[in-house]
């Protein structure tokens, strides 16, 4: 395994691909990958570049990639089904909800003002995510609460001798901001003091940003626009057409720790076409119209009900993208790839827009963003850019930035302040996290929530398909206490289907269900779950890791998590 890793790290060059095609993948095809253990190179689902061929040889298909492909046999069934069914539950839901519950139906249809939900593109239309967790506000940071604020408070760094307000609170504006060394999830904290941002932490922002964008644009400009904007402006420009797409990390500078969001400026959304009918959706936003601190961009996951994205989450399908190393098909094709041969990484992906997304026929989501970013970029010379995304959207943000270096667009890259994705798959191999530690200027954070399946898929099955995890991992438990793990390392039961972690993830999954039903009684009403939320809390009774993937604990865990860390680390 050490010797296959090692391997793993040195440049990929030459015709390298590993497509497996489950709409040709037989379930004699399955049975034999773990029967008969012929190569895997030798099924007519799969296809391998020549040097991928030569690489691994006649290494069989083993019991991961079966049960890949059994998973992904089981979601196109039920593809239409669940479709299906997710737009009558999501219009049930709505229905239930605009009529203020099902007294409210009855009033409703005496008073003869009883709302049907049929337009989906309305402001109030909510998404089965929004009905699970509903809440829409910004929190922002306490005034001064300094020992008692436990919002990703660093446990175990004080202050020097007894500690006042002034000992953990720091104004970004003084310049006083730390060390570039400092990482991410220390950086609200130096020497034992938390850096105040003018009214938001990048967390809030980030995790709010990455929940609402499986709305609808109409939804998540009423959101931007009457919600989080500063109760003391009243100023909102009219939303601009920018096309959006894809994500980012944390900078080395830290003078302009996010002077975050005072205002908020809705700049557009767009719902980008790729093969398969598949979509790639995000939306951009700044915090003012003018003299802007910062863009943040975010983009849609994986939707519940959308078996399609649940299948490019687990395919292990691969493609060598030169000094990139090994990159996940499905997730390139959603930025917009251009072909899968696997011997020219700069013609899969060219530094110019193909000509059929200059024309604007089919607007492709890596080209599209770059040049919305780079618009706005060139209009607020002091901004930086912050992306992020939850699930399906969090994989996409960690390669955008990957294209963007290589492509050498250091006007972009720069100036980037922050990426910080939320229940994240896992995206390329190691030489593709090496390729970002040295070309991107920021480390990626990667927040994961106790066994949630997300981020454990695809499987790391060497030699057939080596993905891993690159940045660094903040890992909280049930309780929303936290950890960071170092570049590289990974959240507990890796590949989801260790043995060892059964009674493990069942408990925990019947301690969430607990812990949704009373965490009000001791936070507050914000904390306050309804019956969808805590029916889906329940399915992960039966499938454990699913219902941890809801952004409603990842919401949780920002405002009310705590982060342990070694206070050396942080002088």
């Amino acid at each position: 395994m050490v010797a296959k890793r090692q391997l793993a790290s040195g440049p990929k060059m030459g015709e390298e691909k590993l497509i497996i095609r489950p709409e040709k993948a037989r379930f004699v095809d399955i049975l034999s990958m773990l029967c008969l253990r012929r190569p895997i190179t030798s099924y007519q689902c799969v296809e391998a570049g020549d040097q991928t061929a030569a690489d691994i040889g006649s290494t069989p298909g083993d019991w991961f990639v079966a049960l890949t492909q059994l998973v992904q046999k089981a979601l196109a069934a039920l593809y239409y089904p669940a479709l299906g069914i997710g737009a009558v539950v999501e219009f049930l839901l709505n229905f239930i909800a605009l009529n203020n519950g099902i007294v409210g139906i009855f009033l409703n249809i005496f008073r003869c003002k009883l709302v049907i939900p049929l337009n989906r593109e309305a402001p109030n239309f909510r998404s089965f995510i929004g009905m699970i967790d509903g809440r829409t506000e910004l929190m922002p940071l306490p005034a001064g609460d300094g020992p008692d604020d436990r919002r990703l408070q660093v446990v175990g760094v004080t202050a020097a001798g007894k500690p006042t307000v002034e000992d953990y609170y720091v104004d970004v504006e003084s310049g006083e901001c730390g060390s570039p060394t400092v990482p991410l999830i220390q950086q609200q904290y130096v020497n034992g003091r938390l850096i105040r941002l003018r009214t938001f932490s990048v967390f809030e922002v980030t995790i709010m940003a990455s929940k609402i964008a499986y709305e609808n644009a109409a939804y998540i400009e009423n959101v931007v626009k009457n919600v989080w904007k500063d109760p003391f402006e009243n100023d909102f420009f009219p939303p601009q057409p920018v096309f959006s797409s894809f994500s980012y990390r944390p900078p080395s500078t830290y003078a302009a720790l996010l002077a975050l969001l005072h205002h908020h400026h809705f700049l557009g959304w767009l719902s980008m076409e790729f093969a398969e009918d598949h979509t790639t959706q995000a939306f951009v936003m700044t915090d003012r119209a003018t003299d802007a601190s910062v863009v943040v961009v975010a983009f849609r996951g994986t939707e519940p009900f959308n078996m399609r994205d649940w299948s490019t989450d687990v395919n292990l399908s691969w493609l060598g993208m030169g000094e990139m190393g090994h990159v996940h098909v499905g997730f390139l094709k959603a930025l917009g790839l251009q072909e899968d041969d696997g011997t020219d990484a700069a013609r899969a992906f060219p530094k110019a827009a193909p000509a059929n997304a200059a024309a604007g026929d089919k607007p492709l989501a890596y080209y599209a963003v770059r040049e919305a970013v780079r618009a706005q970029l060139e209009a607020h010379p002091d901004a930086k850019v912050v992306v992020t995304g939850h699930s399906l959207g969090g994989a996409l943000a960690a390669i955008f930035p990957a294209l963007l270096a290589f492509h050498g667009e250091r006007d972009i890259l720069d100036r980037l302040l922050a990426v910080v994705t939320y229940g994240q798959p896992r995206v390329g191999d190691q030489t593709f996290a090496d390729f970002v530690r040295a070309g991107v200027p920021v480390e990626p954070l990667r927040v994961v929530y106790r066994y949630d399946v997300v981020p454990r898929v695809p499987f790391d099955a060497p030699p057939v398909a080596e993905f891993v995890h690159g940045g660094t991992c903040v890992y909280f438990d049930g309780w929303y206490d936290g950890r960071a793990i170092a570049a590289g390392g990974d959240a507990p039961n890796p590949n989801y289907f260790d043995p060892r972690y059964l009674l493990s993830m069942y408990g925990n999954a019947l301690g969430d269900l607990f812990k949704g039903a009373f965490l009000w009684t001791k936070e507050g009403k914000d904390y306050r779950e309804g019956a969808v939320s805590l029916l889906y809390r329940a399915t992960g009774l039966l499938v454990p890791g699913v219902a941890s993937h809801s952004p409603r604990d990842y919401v949780n865990a920002v405002r009310l998590g705590s982060v342990a860390v070694e206070a050396k680390e942080v002088i």
